[in-house]
């Protein structure tokens, strides 16, 4: 039963491998309701990996289904919300048969998130982006001392130099600030978007999921060398 008194947050993508551990935070601390969307809330592979990791705590979280490529999904869902946590986003190891597999939920999910948070007055809106948003620029655009800032981007303009995933992060990315942008002045709300480089940890959700390919191509040797560099801020994008 959702309690009144606390303010609610909303986690998309909760049965993720990132969203599962960012709810299981939110339901530990115990100071906010806590709703979490999934693709449908009675698919036994994606809800039975919370109910055995949250245990007693699984029956605090409330699910609702949403879609990335379902806008009314998403607003339905965020209805009610003074938080969001923006987690959902397609991440597969395997290059796609079509970047817009990528691009389309990425692009569409995010804007929907943006919009419906400011149709319900969400007070602040955390997006999970990529150090991919950042760091795949052509050649002559990176910066020439190897560091990175807020300022730098990835160029999702076609070329050899970026892949569908990092296009379909920055491109998410940037739906998100423009649409802030945007607003007046009065209607503007929290933004903050993070930009890990990599997401290590315990999984809640089982085998099969992409972050866990990766890690086992790095615990293989399989994954390719990722280029070093140096960042003059912390990987997160504010707006106060």
């Amino acid at each position: 039963m959702v309690e009144s008194s606390k303010p609610t947050v909303l986690i998309t993508g909760v049965s993720g491998y990132l969203g599962s551990h960012c709810a299981l935070v939110f339901l530990k601390d115990g100071s906010y309701n806590v709703k979490g969307t999934v693709r449908d809330t009675k698919d036994p592979k994606k809800i039975e990996p919370l109910k055995k990791a949250f245990g007693a705590l699984f029956d605090q979280l409330q699910l609702v289904e949403a879609d990335l490529e379902n806008s009314q999904s998403i607003h339905d869902a965020i209805k009610g919300a003074q938080f969001v946590i923006h987690t959902a986003s397609p991440y597969p190891v395997k290059r796609p048969n079509s970047e817009m597999d990528l691009i389309n939920p990425a692009v569409n999910g995010t804007r929907a998130v943006m919009e419906a948070s400011h149709l319900h007055k969400v007070k602040k809106v955390v997006i999970t982006s990529s150090i991919v948003a950042i760091l795949s620029a052509k050649t002559e655009d990176k910066p020439k001392d190897h560091i990175y800032t807020e300022n730098n981007w990835s160029d999702p303009s076609p070329g050899d130099h970026i892949e569908a995933y990092p296009k379909s992060k920055t491109m998410a990315e940037k739906v998100a600030w423009e649409f802030r942008e945007k607003l007046p002045e009065a209607e503007k709300f929290d933004v903050i978007t993070i930009n890990p480089g990599f997401i290590l940890g315990p999984a809640f959700v089982g085998a099969g999921f992409s972050s866990g390919e990766v890690i086992d191509k790095i615990l293989n040797g399989k994954y390719p060398a990722l280029p070093k560099v140096r960042f003059g801020c912390v990987d997160v994008r504010d707006v106060a």
